[in-house]
């Protein structure tokens, strides 16, 4: 036969081998296009050109031939562990490894289509946990847990065709994706907080002072334990937030910047903070001399271990419990004590981009989402006011 660019005859006017290579892969690799096409040789020349057109003007992505473990391995490297938080990244990988990669990593990427994720996700729903409750009963996975999966993958694959590995995500074109019915949130009332204060009295000045902060000031777990006393202003009264202290599995107890760029924030803080905050500082002058240097680790934290070194966060989190277990308290987490410093605030007509600002959102949506039932309460009372200005006129007009 004549010889045709790309084309191998491998039986002869029957069968053929078409190659079509485009520059490098990834991995420096050559990137091939490799087809075997039964018909005659000018039938594989057309289907050649057809190729040779796709490639050209990008229809045809060839590294979508690419196994999807290799991918993630690709993904985490060069997006993850560049443009998220440890935390986040190792939320990912918990996240592949519990569900996505057992059942996609032999799949190649262009085989992930919308059947196969809705299978997937159906097949998800039916799915129990690997470990019982204290009854020994197997639940069902979470809508929160399998709406994770979708979020993730659509975050992988929306990655991949921003590379060009992909034309397009078919996470996007899924029936109905994966959502979660929104729980209600846990936060203490006026009461409830009194209750907290009081039972604080009876317990170490570190540990007061922390959730003290932590309850007056809306802030993060992290960015209380990463506070150094260079950020408190006694004077004007205000606490800079400027890191985050972090215990991330494999990694360890490490400072972080905060969440978000809005995340770091200058507060006023109560009074009540700074006199706690004072008494802190005197205490740890005095622990430092009785420990004489010996033992002690001179940090500049505020919220130091007996030894002057960084208070863990997970320690700070069992103490929690242990505590309201101990006093007999309403049963919320550490971070819902930052839900009531919000919620106490906007029911006391705070403005909601001031909530805002002082929690380190990084917009006023995020508040509003995330605060509807305050939201929800404040327009009650907005309703109320508008009707009674719609009654007043009506009065007037009855008047008259």
């Amino acid at each position: 036969m004549k010889k045709e660019r790309n084309i191998t005859e491998i039986i002869p006017n029957r069968k053929y081998r078409i190659d079509i290579e485009k520059g490098k892969k990834f991995d420096g690799s050559r990137n091939r296009i490799t087809e075997t096409f039964s018909g005659t040789l000018k039938e594989a020349i057309e289907r050649r050109d057809e190729l040779l057109y796709e490639v050209k003007h990008q229809k045809i992505k060839p590294d979508s031939n690419m196994n999807f473990l290799e991918y993630t391995k690709i993904w985490l490297r060069d997006y993850a562990e560049v443009n998220v938080k440890p935390t986040t990244l190792n939320g990912y990988k918990s996240c592949l490894n519990a569900h996505i990669l057992p059942r996609f990593k032999d799949y190649k990427l262009s085989d992930i289509t919308v059947y196969e994720l809705e299978k997937f996700y159906n097949d998800l729903k039916k799915t129990k946990v690997i470990n019982p409750d204290r009854y020994g009963n197997y639940k069902l996975i979470s809508e929160a847990v399998i709406r994770h999966q979708h979020s993730l993958l659509c975050v992988m694959l929306n990655t991949a065709v921003k590379w060009d590995f992909l034309n397009f995500n078919p996470c996007l074109k899924i029936t109905k994706p994966p959502t979660v019915t929104k729980t209600e949130m846990k936060f203490y009332d006026e009461e409830e907080i009194k209750q907290l204060f009081r039972s604080l009295e009876y317990e170490s000045l570190t540990f007061k002072t922390i959730i003290y902060l932590l309850v007056l000031n809306g802030m993060r777990r992290g960015e209380a334990l990463g506070l150094m006393w260079d950020n408190i202003d006694f004077e004007n009264k205000t606490i800079t937030i400027k890191n985050n202290l972090l215990n991330v599995r494999g990694k360890g107890v490490f400072l972080d910047t905060p969440k978000t760029v809005k995340s770091k924030r200058t507060i006023s803080a109560p009074n009540v903070c700074f006199d706690l905050l004072l008494k802190l500082k005197e205490y740890q002058e005095y622990q430092k001399e009785i420990c004489r240097d010996v033992d002690w680790v001179d940090t500049n934290f505020v919220f130091k271990s007996e030894n002057g070194n960084y208070y863990n966060p997970d320690r700070l989190s069992r103490n929690w419990v242990s505590f309201i277990d101990k006093h007999k308290l309403k049963k919320v987490r550490l971070h819902d004590l930052r839900h009531t410093c919000a919620t106490y605030l906007l029911s006391h007509n705070t403005p909601i981009a001031t909530v805002s600002k002082k929690l380190g959102h990084s917009n006023i949506y995020t508040t509003l989402d995330t605060y509807t039932h305050s939201v929800d309460s404040d327009d009650i009372i907005a309703s109320s006011l508008l009707n009674n200005l719609a009654v007043d006129i009506k009065m007037e007009d009855d008047k008259e």
